[in-house]
């Protein structure tokens, strides 16, 4: 066969084409063959995509990240698949592609792949891929008979067709790029090391506990209770004017343009309650006059039990009256403070037994209120202040809670000068320094009684038990399944621990790298701190591919604990515990100041609290953040003694501590689990390491404006459709994700 002459390039045309042509075929024909073709030409060109990305170019993307598109079905994936509510549902769910992203991008770069095969070996194992994260989720893809469980896909096509919307072969696509970005973090992770002795300071810094008695005077009891006259008003600002001066000036544009305000006092009788009386069902002691051979015991038992009988016996608190009754009270009160017999403030105090515990400390003073909202509890008793003139009172108002009467003392608006606002800003000041300053000279006259040989527990009442795990392991009433969820618990607990202190290279070529907390203690339950990313200085320049984890010098802040630091060169135990080191607490002196105090009604009395077993850490149980406390405790102390000093605790309290035992770990215990200890330590190294690279990474991109969420996502309005703000920004919620996975 003759071959066909090759047409010039712009006469060139398909055989079938020129043919059908020559044949006289209509115009319409010729075209739609000629779209046929560009249809196929463009089907079959290579795809937009990178290799295992599973996230095709587009322009409706939830988030792009470093010039990537992530797809819809990532983002249904992401959504779907947490927990949250409202916006932090969105947020969480961008933050989740984000941070899949950074890693299934680092994957490509180092040569990672994954593949449908892999994935599907992944998923009939019973795993499901989030933020390149491996979670088990036997559950939603396993189905039971009997005691036996398999892998039913129907119930993955059930899970991705019904909770995420999308299909399986979209799902399998979505969990590839998430299995790939997983691989990446298990590379990250597994690069850190941990030496034998590091575990083990790590080990002996855990189990170098202290139980100790905490006895914790609390200022907000004693303001509770605190009862300010003129005169204590007056007394304040001679001793302290220039401090309430200063704070005028602080909050000076607090008091411009100020709106109609009223200064109120008010009588309040609540509704009475119904009394309960305790039942008198102790039988009579028996006609015995014979006493045990121990007499001191047997006497003991008797004044506990008739101080119980006493308290028992003791009428309560009366509260309020009947409701008919209290108005009846106040319509003839405020008869005679109609008529000038008696002031606003005597009857106050007459009405004060009555009135009970529902009448502040400070003699029906309510303060400064707005005249358009006074807050007094109840909207009637709120709409009659609004037509109430300086010196007026309310008529007797009863609601469900009570009988009221009020009164309006004065009235002000506008700018207002210092005079005018000083003895309010010299009062509240005046509540919180004597408020402190009354529960430290209590709890110096209570160390001073302890000191002088009163037991801490003879002057105290212990606090009810907390919660003995380790005695509810060893009880043998406890079943043992109850006992496992315990361990699990207390496991996985102890997993989400992020030690951290100042450990240096302990072996040839493992470089460590460590934080410290910010006051220089090597932190502790808490978890505030995390090691940090060796690798992360390479993360900040802007490369994909993270550096080899742990290739940085150690970080600075030496914080190692004393025992730790001795067994790491030494590998021997810490010491015995019951001689503490010659170490000395740095505490102030906390001494009483010369101020007269107002008067205060009846303060509950602090208990005894025990504390504890609890390593040294930067806010111990009950003492908050008190250095020489904890120094104290560790240090100083020997079992049964109690601290010559008082501690500042938390929320301006003042503590009296008191150690119980010191116990010092041992490092043939250690030895039974160095493996499982030096694992431990390395997932959490390994996480923290993870953690930096993934925040250090996305913050650099996002600075370089790579990262860029689609605007539909993270549009904010308020409830009137009016756009607001915009709250998300990308890594905002790395670190809630970052906590949520050492929980999995």
């Amino acid at each position: 066969m003759a071959r066909m002459p090759r047409l010039p390039l712009n006469r060139r045309r398909p055989l079938m084409l020129e043919n059908t042509r020559r044949q006289g075929t209509s115009f319409f024909i010729y075209l739609i063959f000629s779209l046929l073709i560009v249809i196929m030409v463009y089907g079959l060109a290579p795809s937009n995509r990178g290799d295992g990305s599973g996230c095709r170019s587009s322009s409706t993307a939830a988030v792009t990240v470093d010039g990537q598109d992530v797809s819809n079905g990532a983002w249904l994936v992401a959504y779907q698949g947490n927990t949250a509510s409202g916006r932090q549902k969105t947020y969480l769910a961008l933050d989740f592609l984000i941070r899949r992203e950074l890693l299934a991008q680092a994957a490509q770069q180092a040569g990672i792949r994954a593949s449908g095969d892999m994935v599907d070996e992944e998923i009939k194992r019973g795993n499901f891929f989030l933020a390149g994260q491996r979670l088990e989720a036997r559950g939603m893809f396993y189905s039971k008979v009997g005691d036996e469980e398999f892998f039913d896909i129907n119930n993955l096509k059930r899970f991705a067709q019904q909770q995420l919307n999308m299909s399986l072969n979209s799902y399998r696509e979505e969990q590839v790029r998430g299995l790939q970005a997983s691989l990446m973090a298990d590379l990250i992770k597994s690069s850190v090391r941990v030496s034998r002795n590091e575990a083990l300071a790590d080990y002996l810094y855990d189990n170098n506990t202290v139980t100790y008695n905490v006895v914790t005077f609390d200022p907000a009891r004693y303001q509770a209770q605190i009862k300010l006259g003129d005169a204590d008003i007056k007394r304040f600002l001679d001793s302290h004017g220039a401090e309430v001066e200063a704070r005028y000036k602080a909050d000076e544009r607090t008091y411009k343009d100020v709106k109609p305000q009223v200064a109120i006092r008010e009588i309040f009788i609540p509704k009475a309650f119904p009394q309960t009386k305790p039942a008198d069902d102790k039988k009579p002691a028996p006609a015995d006059d014979k006493k045990p051979a121990d007499d001191k015991k047997t006497d003991d038992k008797a004044a506990k039990a008739a101080k119980a009988d006493d308290k028992a016996k003791k009428p309560e608190n009366p509260r309020g009256l009947p409701l008919d009754d209290a108005k009846a009270k106040l319509e003839a009160v405020r008869a005679q403070i109609a008529a000038g017999k008696i002031k606003f403030t005597d009857a106050e105090k007459q009405l004060a037994a009555d009135s009970s515990d529902d009448v502040p400390g400070d003699n029906g003073d309510r303060g400064w209120r707005s005249l358009e909202n006074p807050a007094l509890g109840d909207k009637a008793v709120n709409d009659a202040i609004k037509t109430l003139q300086k010196g007026e009172m309310t008529p007797v108002i009863t609601t469900d809670r009570g009988a009221y009467l009020v009164t309006v003392t004065d009235t002000r608006k506008g700018d207002l000068t210092y005079d005018q606002v000083k003895s309010e800003i010299a009062a509240a000041l005046a509540k919180d320094l004597w408020s402190k300053e009354a529960a430290k000279r209590e709890a110096l006259a209570a160390l001073a009684q302890v000191q002088g040989g009163k037991k801490l527990e003879d002057l105290f009442e212990k606090e009810a038990p907390k919660f003995d795990i380790e005695q509810m392991l060893n009880d043998p009433n406890v079943p043992e399944q109850q006992k496992q969820m315990i361990r699990q618990l207390m496991q996985q607990k102890q997993m989400m621990r992020q030690k951290h202190g100042a450990l240096e290279t302990h072996e040839v070529d493992v470089p460590v790298g460590w934080f410290a907390d910010a006051d220089g203690s090597s932190g502790g339950s808490s978890g505030s701190a995390a090691p940090a990313a060796a690798g992360s200085a390479a993360a900040a320049t802007g490369s994909a591919a993270p550096a080899a984890a742990g290739s940085a010098a150690a970080a600075t802040g030496s914080a190692a604990p004393a025992a730790a630091g001795a067994a790491a060169g030494s590998a021997a135990p810490a010491g015995d515990a019951a001689k503490p080191a010659a170490a000395k607490s740095t505490a102030p002196a906390i001494e009483a100041s010369k101020d007269v105090l107002p008067a205060f009604g009846d303060v509950a009395k602090p208990k005894l609290a025990q504390e504890g077993p609890a390593p040294r850490q930067a806010k111990m149980p009950g003492i908050a953040g008190s250095p020489a406390a904890a120094t104290a405790l560790f240090d100083e102390l020997a079992p049964g003694d109690t601290a010559k000093t008082l501690f500042e605790g938390e929320a301006g309290s003042y503590v009296i501590v008191q150690l119980v035992t010191r116990n010092a770990p041992k490092v043939e215990d250690f030895d039974k689990n160095a493996d499982a200890e030096i694992s431990r330590m390395q997932e959490a190294r390994g996480r923290a390491v993870l953690q930096t690279w993934l925040k250090d990474r996305c913050e650099t991109l996002t600075k370089a404006g790579k990262i860029r969420p689609s605007p539909n996502h993270i549009r904010e309005y308020d409830d009137k459709g009016a756009p607001t703000p915009t709250i998300y920004h990308p890594c905002m919620m790395f670190d809630q994700i970052a906590q949520m996975f050492a929980r999995s």
